[in-house]
């Protein structure tokens, strides 16, 4: 199971589960109106997700089989978190949507600045003691009871908060359009401490061993103290990095040179890399082996030791997605419009 964007509050994309080690067959797949982008949750044997023809929609996790559909009228980037019986999405209405989980009826909605230039929600959302923080492109990163809907606080960055929240203790971590990467007090939003980097945030941040590990578009993938943002080291690839996962003492991400990378998570040393044929947007799952999707259209199942290709899937279009598992089922979305499920 997974309720949220990348498995935890530290968005480490670590699952306690082990994927499938070969690739025999695609189970299902069910074709969407448009693109998808959004990493889907699974909880209680659905899937939940949204589409960029505007819905959120939840499947039979088995078949593929449409539970119920809500449309939002605009695409959707974001991917969804769940709590309660409740999902929480983003919409590029500019609107963050809380659905009834098992009928997809609404529950409030909250909208953020209508006259900001933009106000796309492409970041996750996250919900932590009863509150739901998400970035907007309108520049803010926004605290809501997560009941009622209602603002607790917002914080103004310099630009579009695509990077969906992390939280470990007291913070929130996240980055932004305007090449900074903050922390945040949770309860009140306050400014705890600021480092900026080279080029704009998209990614999202991954919390482990007291560092935050936080991919730029000035090709860095950085390792930051989580108590005071000190640089503990960098790694320069040759293209903008992505989201990265932390497992067991090694980080792996992607960056738009096309490589998958395994670094030391404490000193940044090179463990492996493997080149795909495409630019990597996606963040890498792991579940005893790395998956990771390309813009060559393939999920990739990477061995963990030493980055080896163990199986690949091609579907008809780019993936930037994260995949997911669950009882010896791979599920990722695809730009191709549809959803897979991989045995």
């Amino acid at each position: 199971m997974s309720k949220m964007y990348r498995g935890n509050l530290a968005r480490t994309g670590e699952y306690n589960i082990r994927g499938i080690s070969e690739f025999k067959k695609v189970l299902w797949k069910f074709t969407t109106g448009n693109k998808i982008s959004s990493t889907p949750v699974l909880i209680n044997g659905c899937l939940y997700f949204g589409g960029q023809d505007g819905f959120v929609y939840s499947l039979n996790a088995s078949n593929g089989s449409v539970m119920w559909r809500y449309d939002t009228k605009d695409g959707i980037f974001s991917s969804p978190v769940y709590e309660n019986d409740v999902i929480y999405i983003g919409s590029c209405d500019g609107n963050l949507y809380a659905l009834n989980a098992k009928n997809g009826a609404i529950i409030w909605k909250y909208q953020t600045d209508e006259n900001a230039e933009c106000n796309h929600i492409h970041s996750c959302p996250t919900v932590d003691n009863g509150i739901v923080y998400f970035g907007s492109s309108d520049s803010f990163m926004y605290a809501l009871n997560a009941e009622s809907g209602k603002l607790i606080w917002k914080y103004k960055t310099g630009s579009y908060v695509h990077s969906a929240p992390a939280i470990k203790g007291d913070k929130i971590y996240f980055g932004s359009g305007d090449h900074k990467f903050y922390a945040l007090n949770k309860i009140n939003g306050d400014l705890i401490w600021i480092f900026e980097t080279g080029d704009r945030i998209f990614s999202t941040p991954a919390l482990a061993y007291n560092i935050v590990y936080i991919g730029s578009c000035d090709k860095n993938l950085y390792a930051l103290s989580e108590k005071d943002g000190s640089v503990k080291w960098k790694y320069k690839t040759s293209g903008e990095v992505s989201t990265a996962a932390v497992s067991k003492n090694t980080v792996y991400f992607g960056s738009h040179d096309f490589n998958v990378y395994a670094l030391d998570a404490l000193d940044g040393n090179l463990k492996w890399q493997y080149k795909t044929n495409g630019e990597i947007y996606g963040a890498p799952s792991v579940a005893g082996d790395i998956y990771v999707g390309s813009f060559d259209y393939n999920i990739y199942a990477l061995d963990v030791a030493n980055g080896s290709c163990k199986w690949k899937f091609e579907t008809g279009f780019y993936i930037i997605s994260t995949p997911v598992h669950n009882n010896g089922v791979l599920y990722i979305t695809s730009r191709d419009n549809s959803i897979y499920a991989l045995v």
